[in-house]
């Protein structure tokens, strides 16, 4: 007797496996920019992915961001509070953590347009525009056929009844 059912088809399984999980290897086993990538230190270069802000311990630093810490909510009673500077207590509860040194990529340079060729220095030139257009730029204003014609008031207009014949 044959199996029915879909769960069981092992095959089924594993296709319906590997399209479930293949968006998270997409994002996971992209392959990186190498051990030690520069910092592109150009503002008009955008900065890919993480662009060189790591720091070590960035898991347990996050995690304290969020307010996820280990010692959140436990009975040492760590507040932390805007309003009263005496009750915070972030000094004591710091999430330990050193930036990492990359090298910095400054061989890289955007010509701005601005910098170069300022406007103030072609605003008294002449502009000569004084050339042939390629094309006449009143051909196509009257169109050659009629259009916004009321067909309906045509047909009354050339109606011609026919008498019958007797």
């Amino acid at each position: 007797m044959a199996n029915t059912r879909i769960n069981y088809d092992v095959c089924r399984t594993k296709k319906m496996l590997q399209q479930a999980t293949d968006p998270g290897r997409y994002i996971l086993n992209v392959p990186g920019n190498g051990s030690k990538p520069c910092y592109m230190e150009d503002p008009q270069i955008r900065i890919q992915k993480w662009g060189a802000n790591l720091r070590t311990n960035s898991i347990n630093l996050e995690s304290e961001l969020i307010g996820l810490g280990a010692n959140q909510g436990t009975s040492n009673n760590r507040f932390l509070s805007r309003d009263c500077l005496v009750k915070d207590q972030y000094q004591t509860y710091n999430v330990h953590s050193q930036s990492i040194e990359y090298p910095s990529c400054n061989n890289l340079y955007t010509e701005e347009s601005r910098s170069i060729m300022p406007a103030w220095t072609a605003r008294d030139l002449e502009q000569v525009d004084w050339y042939v257009l390629p094309l006449n730029p009143q051909e196509n204003t009257c169109l050659p056929f009629q259009n916004n014609v009321s067909t309906r008031i045509l047909e009354k207009d050339y109606f011609v009844p026919g008498y019958p014949c007797s």
